[in-house]
């Protein structure tokens, strides 16, 4: 059997993976291992139906499973061997793999699953060079969330309106399967461009009370929304000082954009912000006068130094700040 060809594939979009001899998936998204697998399953059995499928628990692999796995079937099937738990891989795993993946099967497509760390870093090294690696890594940051949903609508060739996508991940939250999940069900349920009226008839009652939602609320002057949404958060477990510190997030924010003395068009590059944000948060800037906003700015930092031990009752110091800051912003 011939070699692989040695080609550096170190970053290859997950969505786009297709068959290879060798394909190397790590990170601990999970929600990624499954699309990867799902995607790569299909692929073989589109092509070829009769394609075995067996998958491993690289843990409690024995040695020569690869071998026989991995040996031509009497028919000459292809075969998918997919191999899960690499993070915790056994000692004859890494033994076998370093010697499989010198002369793979050609007809074979060989799927590891790596959840993180360096385990077995031998095998994960040559299997990045060999093959296609693909990286799994959690989505952190809200704009790596928006960019996610909006690759799940353009891949389906739809469009969804700026403001309709922020009441999605609003509404969904962090988990990237809920989140394709949400999408999917919107592509396939609707026609046309996703507005936000669609969202709010799906998903309007699963919007969740974060501290950022709290803060949303009550820097747009929305009093009665922003105390209900604070005692919900508090009531799920939000801390008073995650509260306290989103407001401070988005004050300096709301503060930078009235202090901004540039066009418009120019905002996002200025201040560092993407232009979902620059909108977002232009338009509660006009719930504000500079004289408001620096009262405001003054509240929450006394409010975040209670929430962090000065009070007696933090929640309490909390909830004062948020009617105080509504009721600011109200006053524009």
């Amino acid at each position: 059997m011939a070699s692989p060809r040695r080609t550096k594939t170190a970053g290859a979009s997950w969505r786009d993976v297709t068959v290879a001899p060798l394909i190397f998936v790590q990170g601990s998204e999970d929600y990624i291992h499954t699309r990867v697998t799902e995607a790569i399953k299909t692929q073989l059995k589109q092509a070829e139906p009769d394609t075995e499928v067996h998958h491993r628990s690289a843990a409690e692999y024995q040695p020569g499973e690869i071998q026989v796995l991995a040996s031509p079937s009497l028919f000459g099937e292809k075969k998918l061997l997919i191999f899960d738990e690499m993070h915790k891989m056994s000692d004859a795993f890494v033994t076998d793999g370093l010697e499989y993946i010198q002369q793979p099967n050609p007809d074979v497509t060989f799927l590891g699953l790596h959840g993180g760390g360096t385990r077995g870093k031998r095998l994960l090294d040559a299997l990045k060079k060999s093959g296609v690696f693909v990286e799994a890594k959690p989505i952190k940051s809200d704009r790596d969330r928006m960019d996610f949903l909006q690759a799940e609508f353009r891949s389906a060739r739809r469009k969804i309106d700026a403001e309709a996508l922020r009441a999605l991940a609003d509404a969904i939250g962090e988990n990237l399967g809920e989140l394709a999940a949400a999408a999917h069900q919107l592509i396939s349920d609707t026609e046309g461009t996703i507005t936000e009226r669609m969202v709010e008839q799906y998903y309007g009652g699963r919007v969740q009370a974060t501290a950022f939602k709290v803060a949303d609320a009550a820097l747009d002057g929305q009093l009665g929304s922003a105390i209900a949404l604070l005692r919900h958060a508090f009531a799920t477990g939000v801390q008073p000082v995650a509260v306290s510190a989103s407001f401070a997030l988005k004050a300096r924010q709301v503060a930078r954009i009235i202090d901004a003395k540039v066009p418009q068009g120019q905002l996002a590059s200025v201040l560092g912000m993407a232009p979902w944000q620059v909108q977002r948060v232009t338009a509660t800037a006009r719930h504000w006068t500079p004289v408001n906003i620096a009262g405001a700015v003054e509240l929450i930092a006394r409010a975040d130094a209670e929430a962090k031990g000065q009070a007696r009752d933090a929640e309490f110091a909390v909830e004062r700040m948020v009617t105080k800051v509504a009721t600011l912003a109200q006053r524009r």
